[in-house]
């Protein structure tokens, strides 16, 4: 007689599913066509998944088990079943006497295909209770038999320090290993032989609780957690390891921190977590778009610096799809800073690399949860402009000042002039929302976790939308002791649409391109653009300054290149589409106790489609008289392009570890590693000036198409190894070594190898120290070194390649092929080797803790493009590797826990400083200068000897008042006016030329810091996250053209600080204003550099979770209702939008130009509320 459990469990699955499925179904009514079907396929996808791991789940309890013995005692029988299925035999004490011993083999039975043999010949009766309870006993047996060996039901309930449920701890009775886990409401039942039993209550990052059984029939727990932070356990890479025996720098931050923020990337929420690392968000409040992650310093300037990017155990080769993630899904982060933790890694390591752990299920039943919030963005902080009536008594006295005229309607009719601050016009209130459904749970065989959420953040300049869809499903299981298997995937979509946002007014050095022009920055526009003129013109059309007023000579009195803003926000198209999935699924085997083999096999596969359109209609350099009524068929641009990139990895590894002696700890890692990388793309668009109509918005409405194709791949191949050991836990030693091998480098120089060690001493586990424990619990001293490697090139950069290059033959436009430049047989990776020295302290058994490291990191070998001599004709510059970088540095983190009754409180401080500096250049003792922004030539140049980052330009000392004044000081090399700025002769040969640039500013802080806290009080709870910057410049390329000149729009500050010839002994800041373009536009000074340096309340969150008792009553979980607020207040000198922007921040000449500011994007204000719901 048996009770078949697996059809009672799989008889569900389907309603089971169309629940799940119900509960997404209502997203996709709110949505266009071409969204509703990408709901749909997500809904239908996470219904597969959940159907089929039900199935799974359900499978594992008809278990299977293999049985070799020969005359073996029923006993031994059934413990070796329990070792292999869990299962638990109770059987009378007397039968187990009678019953002769068994002899059977078999292979993967199932468990009632093993009883059946066992005791074919034997007249018992087998019965299964609960799933997890076999009864063996005589057929017939009277009701008062089986009760003299029934088993106890001991019921009960398990709560943290806070009266919350804890699902999913496993409860398990100490003699016969009977296990049992909680369900989403905390309660468990569990049968028990003995009431001289114990039962043993365990779950993660919560001290482990004993209790006997004796006459108890229930029996409540209350879980604490962890007080001793340094027995958290890292990610270290290929592994996991205790805190306390980590010898390397390693950071980490839980995804609670991740979560509360209102951020479409991963990355933003990084943001004055991390000691040692730099989060810039350079493009401000972009939607969708990823900011810069530095870990300790610049890595190379030939070539980027983003650190490796690992999601559950899969290096991405391209660092956007990091971004991808959906920040709700991360579990932790964690941060390999130092060579030694990163060296496993190798030649992909030496920017550090940043482990990402997304969550997975634990067993118990299932549990859902749903959370969502919605808000609203605005620009955070606006640029003080001039208003109208200013602007014409601004205007008018520039005129004067440089004896021109201006509009007579000044003078006549001043208050019939629109009064507009242009950023209303181009900025607005945002909303922003985000929708997440979670079902995690399982059984101790097999566990899961499918997410689904979808993200939507308009822009707050006009325009600008990001819309993201993810699913993540993530499965575990025991298929027996001994073999485990998981499976990780991960679809999304995301959609993108963009707008030229940075660069100046003028199309010629805008920044934000199309592919075949500039456009103008709406921001810079918007901040120059006059007040006075209108947005629309009378006959409808969009409005330009210069076709307006005109002075009494007819002239242009406004600026002839700044264009509608508006106009470009509403008219320009460009869409950006990505559609990713990420898969990595593995097999671990354990032959012999302490031995693993692990294989994992993953992919990812991204195809993005990029859509670009100027209409015919829009007005910029290209066609100035463009507009709705006046199109402009020349000026039209469409193009289409696709790409699509697949890279797979195949892994494996052997690791050991074993106790000798009680009190030898050792840990070795063998790998074994390949992986292949494939790209892909396409494009095609019109030439310039053959389209034959606008109705058609693509490159099918040009008579002459020009298309596009490209190819790319590269290959690795790796062999590593790690071998970690400690004596008690006191003396701790590592060290590894990777060898890799890349495509990416010439056939001469392909493979290296990256070694590393590192050690520490645990003080406080000394004898001597134990009078010291009460108070100090944990001193640890640590070092490491390590070398990894950089290959952030190209593909075949080290060969000679061939190229499509056109060319003029007479009349006629030809086209034909080139060779790009000259092969390096010998280009290899850049060496990165580092040395850090730490010390790790906790004070009153954790209550406060202390991290401190000093870091020197130098970078040989860098992959530059050396330039060759002109003469040579078809290439001009070749890749190598030459020069040396250092970086050198210090990181200090501390938390603090205070539990005071019902108020808990905990506050984490960081703050890291670090220097970067050019060594050796490979021979020259310095780089060809760079430009801040167009018309501030040589600001940036890299210098042998010289931190990175400095500005140069020229110190301002006064200004002319009179024209005595204008022969006591150098002139100007285009000479000198009363009113312009005195500007300090540094080598005083008695004129004013590049030779008197002087360092004016840094564009690389002195340090960075932050700040995180948490408060809770009964179900109240509050965080916070404070983000800080100190020691850094921007040059204000915004200001270039508000400077004193009369046809642009300028600000308070400098109107109320300018020269006036009518009062010229006035103590002020600024030049008169000026008629054409001289020294302050075409010279940077001192004045255009600012203290950038800012404390930002990056988060605030308060929230309140509803009584247990009220979570009863409704069947729930948990519910907790929040408000949040992001960019709250941000404290700073600087005046314009954000501080740490910077126009460059998104290109390779970040590292030569940083902390440059012309129109970018604003950071944003947000305002949020949400719920999360369990169930």
């Amino acid at each position: 007689m048996y009770e078949n459990f697996t059809e009672l469990t799989s008889r569900d699955t389907t309603s089971c599913a169309l629940r799940f499925l119900a509960l997404v179904y209502p997203i996709s009514r709110f949505y266009k066509t071409e969204k509703t079907k990408w709901v749909l396929r997500m809904k239908l996808t996470i219904a597969f998944l959940l159907i089929a791991f039900l199935q799974v789940n359900a499978a594992s309890y008809a278990q299977r088990a293999s049985l070799n013995v020969k005359n073996a005692p029923i006993k031994e029988v059934f413990s070796l079943l329990t070792k292999q299925t869990g299962y638990n035999f109770i059987c009378d004490a007397g039968l187990i006497k009678e019953l002769s011993p068994v002899t059977i083999n078999v292979r993967q039975a199932s468990i009632k295909e093993i009883l059946d043999k066992c005791f074919s010949q034997r007249d018992v009766e087998i019965l299964f209770r609960n799933g997890q309870t076999v009864v063996i006993r005589k057929k017939n047996a009277a009701i008062a038999e089986i009760q003299v060996s029934a088993p106890i039901p001991i019921t009960g309930k398990v709560t943290d320090e806070k009266g919350l449920p804890l699902p999913g701890v496993s409860v398990k009775t100490k003699n016969t290993s009977n296990t049992v886990v909680t369900d989403a409401n905390g309660n468990y039942k569990i049968l028990v032989a003995d009431q001289n039993d114990y039962l043993v209550f365990s779950y993660v990052g919560f001290t482990p609780y004993e209790i006997q059984v004796k006459d108890s029939k229930n029996i409540n727990v209350l879980l604490r957690e962890q007080k001793n932070a340094l027995e958290e356990v890292l990610v270290i890479g290929y592994g996991e390891q205790s805190k306390k025996k980590v010898s390397t720098a390693i950071s980490r931050v839980e995804g609670k921190f991740i979560g509360i923020q209102p951020v479409s990337t991963p990355g933003e929420a990084l943001a004055g977590l991390v000691s040692g690392v730099q989060v810039q968000s350079g493009r401000g409040g972009y939607p969708g778009e990823a900011p810069t992650v530095r870990i300790r310093g610049i890595g190379s300037l030939g070539t980027d610096s983003d650190p490796l990017y690992v999601v559950d155990g899969y290096p991405l080769q391209e660092s956007t799809q990091f971004n991808l993630i959906n920040p709700a899904d991360i579990e932790s982060i964690d941060i390999l800073k130092d060579a030694a933790s990163a060296a496993i890694y190798g030649s992909r390591a030496a920017n550090g690399v940043v482990i990402v752990t997304t969550k997975r299920g634990k067993a118990g039943k299932t549990s859902f949860n749903v959370s969502a919030y919605t808000g609203v963005q605005n620009v955070a902080k606006k640029v003080d402009l001039l208003s109208r009536d200013q602007y014409i008594e601004y205007a008018k006295y520039a005129a004067r000042m440089r004896n021109i005229t201006y509009p007579t309607i000044f003078d006549t009719d001043p208050q019939s002039l629109p009064d507009i601050d242009w950023q209303d016009v181009i900025f607005r209130q945002a909303p922003i929302s985000d929708f997440q459904i979670s079902a995690r749970g399982g059984s101790e065989k097999a566990r899961y976790s499918i997410s689904g959420g979808y993200f939507k953040q308009d822009g707050t300049m006009i325009g600008t939308t990001y819309d993201r869809y993810n699913i993540r499903f993530n499965m575990d299981a025991d298929l027996s002791p001994k073999l485990r298997i998981g499976i990780s995937m991960a679809p999304s979509f995301s959609q993108q649409f963009r707008q030229p946002a940075g660069g100046q007014f003028s199309e010629a050095s805008a920044s934000e391109t199309t592919g075949a022009r500039a456009l103008p920055s709406p921001i810079h526009s918007a901040v120059l653009m006059p007040p006075v003129v209108p947005v629309y013109a009378a006959d409808g059309d969009y409005a330009q300054g210069y076709r307006g007023l005109k002075n009494s000579a007819n002239g242009v009195f406004f600026q002839a290149a700044l264009y509608n803003p508006l106009g470009v926000l509403e008219l320009y198209k460009n869409r950006l589409r990505e559609y990713r999935i990420l898969g990595n699924n593995f097999i671990e085997y354990e032959p012999i106790k302490d031995l693993k083999f692990k294989t994992s096999i993953g992919a990812t596969l991204n195809v993005n489609d990029q859509y670009a359109y100027i209409p015919a209609t829009l007005a910029n350099g290209s066609a100035p008289a463009a507009s709705g009524s006046n199109p402009i068929m020349t000026q039209i641009y469409s193009s289409e392009s696709q790409s699509t990139v697949l890279d797979w990895l195949w892994e494996n590894t052997i690791s050991y570890n074993k106790t000798f002696g009680g009190n030898h700890n050792l840990s070795a890692l063998l790998l074994y590693s390949l992986q292949k990388y494939h790209a892909k793309s396409t494009g095609v668009n019109g030439r310039s000036g053959t389209y034959t109509t606008d109705l058609l918005e693509n490159p099918l409405a040009s008579s002459d198409l020009v298309g596009s194709l490209a190819y790319s791949q590269n290959s690795f191949l790796s062999l590593g190894g790690r071998i970690n050991y400690d004596y008690k836990g006191k003396y701790i030693l590592s060290a590894a070594l990777r060898q890799d091998g890349s495509s990416r480098f010439g056939p001469n120089k392909r493979f290296a190898v990256f070694p590393s060690v590192s050690g520490a001493w645990r003080i406080t586990q000394e004898s001597f120290m134990q009078p010291l424990k009460n108070v100090l619990n944990e001193l640890k001293i640590r070092a490491s070194y390590g070398e990894t490697g950089n290959a952030n090139i190209g593909d075949f950069t080290w060969s000679n390649n061939i190229i499509n290059r056109d060319y003029s033959l007479g009349s006629q436009r030809s086209y034909g092929s080139a060779q790009s430049g000259f092969a390096n047989y010998n280009l290899t990776w850049e060496k990165n080797r580092q040395a850090d020295l730490g010390l790790e302290a906790g004070f009153l058994n954790d209550k406060y803790s202390l991290s401190i490291d000093y870091y020197s990191r130098h970078t040989e070998g860098m992959l530059f493009q050396k330039d060759l001599p002109s003469i040579i004709g078809y290439a001009t510059t070749f890749r190598t590797n030459l020069g040396r970088l250092s970086n050198r540095g210090f990181e200090i983190s501390g938390k603090a826990n205070f539990n005071l009754g019902a108020v808990k409180w905990t506050l984490d401080a960081n703050v890291s400083a670090n220097r970067t500096k050019v060594d050796d250049l490979g021979g020259p003792s310095s780089l060809p200068a760079k430009a801040a922004i167009f018309g501030w030539d040589n600001v940036f140049q890299v210098r042998v000897g010289d931190p990175l980052g400095l500005m140069r330009g020229y110190q301002v000392e006064g200004i002319f008042k009179n024209t005595a004044d204008l022969g006591k000081y150098p002139q100007w090399v285009t000479g000198n006016k009363v009113g312009d700025w005195i500007i300090k002769d540094q080598n005083n040969d008695g004129k004013i030329d590049e030779q008197d640039m002087a360092v004016i500013g840094h564009g690389f802080p002195d340090f960075v810091y932050g700040l995180s806290s948490t408060f809770q009080y009964k179900n109240f709870d509050l965080s916070l996250i404070v983000q800080g910057v100190q020691g850094v410049n921007v040059i204000n390329g915004n200001i270039r053209h508000q400077f004193g000149v009369h046809n642009v729009n300028s600000s308070p500050t400098y109107f109320n600080n300018m020269f006036d010839s009518q009062n010229p002994d006035r103590d002020v800041e600024y030049p008169a204003p000026l008629a054409s373009g001289v020294t302050p536009l075409n010279n940077l000074t001192n004045k255009a550099v600012s203290d950038a340096s800012f404390l930002r309340i990056r988060n605030l969150t308060v929230g309140y979770r509803l009584p247990a008792g009220l979570l009863k009553s409704i069947k729930m979980q948990t519910v907790r209702f929040y408000a949040t607020g992001q960019n709250l207040l941000t404290f700073t000198k600087y005046n314009w939008y954000n501080p740490e922007t910077s126009v460059t921040s998104v290109t390779d000449d970040a590292v030569y130009r940083p902390g440059v500011d012309q129109g970018t994007y604003p950071a944003n204000r947000v305002f949020i509320f949400g719920v999360n719901v369990g169930f």
